[in-house]
């Protein structure tokens, strides 16, 4: 985007969504680890928990904290492009990000590109396995005998890889899938063609024969990612004791001094934030939330499970967290997940129509069932979502998209 176009931020502020949403906070109370996949390490609370309370912003001024509402009809339409020679404001009719924002975003993995690497990575043989690099100590790196590498994920159930390799699919019916790397399911076999160079290897691995593992093309240059400052500033001390409360929206100045970089950056966070409410994925940013209350810097730190590729691109990794282990502990996790999806109104226009088109159609599970049986040879081995769950992701679709029409009848009152 021209210069031009950020200086003219103050002219659309009033467009911009400030969100007003606060978190649940702990009570001192020791909670489980969360395990952050991408490095390994466990989570862990000292004995004394410090409550904190989470601002998350970037929606509308004075968006109700009760949640999104839905009317019969749907708000009116965006409006139009400007005209030519007119700088571009940063978001369209106060619900989505211009054209020219979303053409700066660096590119991810293309389709041609992912479905060349699986291919590759079906055929390939393993030629050796590393420990690190890859999340949890089951999980190796492995060197592939077509010149690439791949992390090789043994999750602790069958429910970890079925919930990576359907949050991967899923990613693909949400127009999203180019931020996630490239991934393949492989049926671990010491005897068989594919695995036989690293026999030995296997034997002194926890892996079972005959188990179904996950292989997510390996990026190198990775480098850790931080929450943009909507999402890192902290509420004040009335706030940490007295629980969530709405919270101030942004001002204008603060607006205007967004860089192009800073926003072209969160085009992607909205994507990665409907992606995880629809998942239910609690192992990225909601566990750093979950931290807050005995770690109040850990928003400073790195988000789990997120990174940024060389070319500036956010890359979404370690989803085993997504779809079936995240929809079983629901209850939990919940309480950051909602709040968070709240805090986004404002969409990349092709996410928005993906969701809208699933929640018309009301068909989220059929969709991603033929996708995924249609791409992946052994999904018959690991199965697919119980009824119960494909409600739940139905569910979930249909809560994104109430909360989106609620975002343009807020903007369209402006």
């Amino acid at each position: 985007m021209r210069r031009a176009g950020l200086a003219g931020l103050g002219f659309v502020a009033g467009l911009w969504l400030v969100a007003l949403a606060g978190l649940w906070s702990g009570r001192g109370a020791r909670e489980p680890g969360v395990e952050a996949a991408s490095s390994g390490r466990l989570l862990r609370p000292p004995s004394e928990a410090a409550q904190k309370t989470f601002r998350a912003l970037l929606t509308l001024p004075g968006q109700p904290s009760e949640g999104p509402g839905e009317s019969g009809q749907e708000p009116p339409p965006v409006p139009a492009d400007p005209p030519r020679g007119v700088a571009e404001p940063p978001v369209r009719g106060g619900i989505f990000w211009s054209r020219a924002l979303e053409a700066q975003v660096p590119p991810g993995f293309s389709a041609e590109e992912a479905a060349s690497w699986v291919r590759a990575a079906r055929e390939a043989r393993v030629l050796s396995l590393e420990r690190g690099g890859c999340g949890r100590s089951s999980n190796r790196l492995a060197r592939l005998s077509d010149g690439s590498r791949a992390c090789v994920r043994y999750g602790i159930n069958a429910e970890q890889i079925q919930g990576e390799a359907l949050s991967y699919h899923l990613a693909g019916l949400l127009g999203i899938q180019e931020r996630l790397p490239p991934l393949a399911l492989a049926r671990v076999e010491a005897r068989g063609g594919q695995w036989a160079p690293v026999r030995d290897e296997l034997r002194g691995s926890p892996w079972a024969d005959g188990a179904v593992v996950s292989l997510a093309r390996w990026v190198n240059n990775l480098t850790d990612v931080v929450a943009p400052a909507p999402w890192r500033a902290e509420a004040g001390a009335a706030a940490a004791t007295s629980g969530p409360r709405r919270l101030q929206p942004l001002s204008a100045g603060e607006l205007r001094g967004l860089s192009q970089a800073q926003l072209v950056e969160l085009v992607q966070w909205s994507d990665l934030i409907v992606f995880d409410y629809v998942t239910a994925n609690f192992d990225r940013l909601v566990s750093n939330l979950f931290s807050l209350q005995w770690d109040p810097r850990v928003m400073q730190r790195a988000t789990s499970n997120l990174h940024r590729a060389p070319n500036g691109g956010l890359v979404f990794l370690d989803n085993e967290a997504g779809l079936v282990h995240g929809y079983r502990l629901l209850a939990m996790w919940d309480k950051y997940n909602e709040p968070l999806l709240r805090s986004v109104c404002v969409f990349r226009e092709a996410t928005a129509q993906r969701v809208r088109e699933l929640h018309r159609a009301r068909n989220a599970a059929a969709e991603l069932l033929h996708l995924y049986r249609t791409r992946e040879p052994l999904a018959s081995v690991l199965g697919f979502l119980s009824e119960q769950q494909a409600q739940l992701l139905q569910d979930r679709v249909d809560f994104v998209h109430k909360h989106i029409l609620h975002c343009k009848a807020k903007a369209a009152s402006l």
